[in-house]
């Protein structure tokens, strides 16, 4: 059965522009190399694609407030755009059905 997903494929491939560019530094968070981080999105990304809602609790673990994805921001250059852009998800999960 899909589900509403709400917007969130699209923030996540935003997020994942972002962890693509050069110098992303990956050092204080729970992902070993930029090719990892990579990995996890687009699987988070498939999973949506395929309406699997289990893919909502990895989302919600990435975006936490000092979560992997908030400490690559930080020290890749990028955390006020982090910042919106989680705050959209903010929004986005909740209005899913």
């Amino acid at each position: 059965m899909q589900f509403k997903c709400a917007g969130l494929k699209e923030l996540l491939l935003e997020v994942r522009s972002l962890v693509a560019t050069p110098n992303t530094d990956v050092t204080w968070s729970r992902f070993k190399d930029v090719d990892e981080v990579l990995e996890c999105l687009d699987l988070c990304i498939e999973n949506l694609r395929l309406g699997n809602k289990s893919a909502l609790g990895e989302i919600m673990f990435l975006f936490a407030p000092t979560g992997s994805l908030q400490e690559i921001s930080i020290a890749s250059g990028w955390g006020n755009e982090f910042i919106e852009i989680s705050s959209r998800l903010d929004d986005s999960m909740a209005s899913i059905d």
